[in-house]
């Protein structure tokens, strides 16, 4: 009786040792072991106290480039008339006053010879020697017919031709109000066009604007005049600047954010409306705990340094900053002065951190 006992108070623990083992997890062959921060060789390892110094304090911008409206205009019809010949189309580079395209109008055609008979009697009133009243009248009804033509869209090269031409010409050119790019055409040749219909938009693209938006942490920070240093991954590689000239009077409903605009100078016309930027606008300074670029450990959209406790204790924290440069980075908050940073290893030390 004694010994069936004992045989079956064996088998009772080898069974419970079985099922103890089945449901112990079991470490996947191969998987490395995390090590303590203190069994790493110190030379992978290197602390330094971060510098106290005054930097530029930015904010980052993200936004688009549009033309600027101040720098472009519509080139329109000034008489009612059908549209002949066009010298220009989209794309191409246009100066002041030169022509762009050409407009048959009876209306022009009748100015012109009105301008034509009040200079015919105007000068006959000279040779006969007419009356002071009678000969300012002729030159005041000079004076308007050619004030018309300039209203119906004549230069006074135009004017100073026809008179001395002597007979009217058949088209009226339609010249570009201001120097820069055709960007649209919005009519083909043979055309109908009423006075103020739209024959071409043009767009001077020495100065661009760049809308952007920001938040309301920093609305307190915006002034107008700042600078805004930004790229676009159109042309890598590459910075360009501007300066804020307008800062919304309210706050976008949509979006809840205040819209910015800067003045862009874009010589040589590298830039174009419609490219994506990111940048950062400088808006003042303050001061800030300077530590090497890899220092600063970048997880989940946030940033952490790693700092040294008492022997080889090491702890991960918090940090907000923006990168200077590709080599060092500006700590804002959550670094105390004086406190030494891992400065080298802190990625590797970092895993060791995240598996203990």
């Amino acid at each position: 009786m004694r010994q069936t006992r004992g045989r079956l108070i064996v088998l009772l623990a080898a069974l419970g040792c079985a099922a103890c083992a089945q449901h112990t997890p079991q470490a996947p062959p191969g998987a490395a072991q995390p090590q303590p921060a203190a069994q790493f060789n110190a030379d992978f390892i290197k602390v330094a106290p971060p510098v106290a110094r005054m930097v530029n304090d930015t904010i980052p911008v993200t936004g688009k480039l549009t033309l600027d409206k101040q720098r472009t205009r519509i080139a329109s019809a000034r008489v009612a008339g059908r549209l002949g010949r066009i010298f220009v189309f989209e794309g191409k580079s246009v100066r002041a006053g030169q022509p762009l395209a050409e407009i048959y109008s009876p209306e022009y055609v009748a100015a012109q010879n009105e301008y034509l008979l009040a200079r015919r009697f105007k000068e006959t009133l000279a040779l006969q020697d007419a009356a002071s009243d009678m000969r300012a009248d002729s030159a005041a009804t000079l004076d308007s017919a050619g004030s018309r033509l300039l209203v119906l869209g004549a230069t006074s090269a135009d004017i100073a031709e026809l008179a001395q031409r002597g007979k009217p010409s058949e088209y009226l050119q339609v010249r570009a109000p201001i120097s820069g790019v055709v960007t649209a055409r919005n009519v083909d040749p043979g055309a109908y066009l009423n006075v103020g219909d739209a024959l071409m938009s043009l767009a001077n693209l020495d100065n661009l604007w760049l809308v952007a938006n920001t938040y309301d942490s920093d609305y307190a920070s915006l002034r107008l005049g700042q600078r805004l240093e930004f790229q676009s991954p159109s042309l890598p590689g590459e910075s360009f600047h501007g300066l804020v000239a307008f800062i919304a009077p309210s706050i976008d409903p949509g979006t809840h954010t205040l819209p910015i605009r800067c003045d862009v100078p874009n010589p040589g016309a590298r830039l174009r409306a419609e490219m994506f930027i990111t940048g950062s606008l400088q808006v003042g300074t303050r001061p800030a705990l300077i530590v090497p670029r890899g220092a600063v450990i970048h997880l989940r959209d946030s940033d952490f340094v790693i700092v040294q406790e008492q022997g080889q204790h090491y702890r991960r924290i918090a940090i907000q900053g923006h990168a200077l440069g590709t080599e060092e980075f500006a700590i804002f908050a959550g670094l105390e002065a004086g406190r030494a940073v891992v400065s080298d290893g802190a990625l590797l030390l970092n895993e060791t951190l995240s598996g203990e």
